[in-house]
């Protein structure tokens, strides 16, 4: 199979070597110290089971693994599948406008959800459902996708990028489940799954609808409460308070499910358990902001707006979490800024 890493920071590159490692030819689109780094070196990949080492290899390009720094210099341009690996910062209409040329009839395609899809209510379920079947409240990204190609997945994985060039796999949770949006992909849904099932994780869920929401909203509860305390795993495991804003949001999250009856196919205590079991995983957004970067926080509460507004449901705790921390990372840019000018 011929596969598109678009956006390759710490999960892509995750993505790219379990899929060059059950024997596929892997692309991956990178830039800056990154790129060069890998370009020159290779890429080295560390897995971890928290304090465990597993494995620390470096993939130098080949035959079957290209690094690449733009689109226009890719050898085989039909692609099987296409990851969508970018931060949600840039993940936007002009990024995408330069994909569209590879995203083609047969070319399955993983956009990032980590924010609620723009496909969230395409295919949608049920007699209930039917006066929200086919809303779009994103056109300005979905313009760009064939609606039926996509593949929905989550990532449940701990992944930093410790420094260019070289991606550190804190723990892997559930890897990677995924399912068909439409059932035109569910052969290639189906062997995506085997693929990654052979070096990795991709078990088989009931409803990714479910998966893909309780994911998303689990980022946002624990980022947003990371960024709050600056806790990491570890603080945020020893902090009852701590556990229990998230908890509070992921109820108010979970409204959004009942009101479409999706079922919850995980409870919010063991979600908790599970995303605090990587107990020395800092988490990206915290990590993002401790390095002066900017946060995905704005566009995961975009999604949850939207879709509250739309179904009538309100989520009171979460939004005013996320107008506080907001004002917070406000105030440490506006800090930084300043420093920037002063310096110069």
């Amino acid at each position: 199979m011929n596969i598109l890493i678009f956006g390759a920071g710490a999960i892509g590159c995750h993505i790219g070597h379990c899929l060059h490692a059950a024997g596929h030819h892997v692309t991956l689109i990178c830039r800056g110290q990154h790129y060069a780094q890998m370009k020159q070196h290779g890429m080295r990949i560390s897995i971890r089971d928290n304090n465990v080492v597993t494995l620390d290899e470096t993939i130098k390009e080949g035959p079957r693994f290209e690094i690449l720094d733009c689109l226009d210099n890719i050898t085989k341009p039909e692609m099987d599948y296409i990851f969508i690996t970018l931060k949600l910062n840039d993940y936007n209409s002009d990024t995408l406008s330069v994909l569209s040329p590879f995203l083609r009839a047969n070319t399955a395609v993983i956009p990032p959800c980590t924010k609620i899809p723009f496909w969230w209510f395409y295919n949608l379920q049920g007699k209930a459902n039917e006066k929200y079947n086919g809303i779009d409240f994103d056109p300005n990204i979905s313009k760009h996708f064939i609606k039926t190609n996509v593949i929905g997945m989550t990532m449940w994985v701990s992944a930093v990028l410790e420094c260019p060039g070289h991606i550190v796999v804190k723990h892997i949770q559930r890897g990677y489940p995924l399912g068909a949006i439409h059932p035109e992909m569910e052969g290639h849904a189906t062997r995506l799954r085997d693929f990654f099932n052979e070096t990795c994780l991709s078990p088989v869920v009931a409803n990714f609808r479910s998966e893909i929401f309780l994911k998303s909203i689990n980022s946002f509860a624990f980022n947003m409460i990371a960024l709050n305390t600056e806790f990491n795993n570890f603080q945020l495991n020893e902090d009852q308070h701590s556990k229990d804003s998230v908890a509070k949001i992921m109820f108010e999250g979970d409204h959004i499910l009942e009101a479409l009856n999706i079922p919850i196919i995980q409870s919010i205590e063991s979600r908790i358990s599970q995303t605090l079991s990587s107990t020395k995983h800092t988490l990206s957004m915290l990590h993002d902001y401790q390095n002066g970067k900017p946060t995905e926080l704005q566009y995961l509460w975009d999604g949850f707006d939207r879709i509250s507004t739309i179904l009538g449901i309100d989520m009171p705790y979460s939004k005013k979490m996320y107008q506080k921390v907001m004002a917070k990372i406000g105030s440490h840019e506006a800090s930084n800024l300043s420093i920037q000018v002063q310096a110069k």
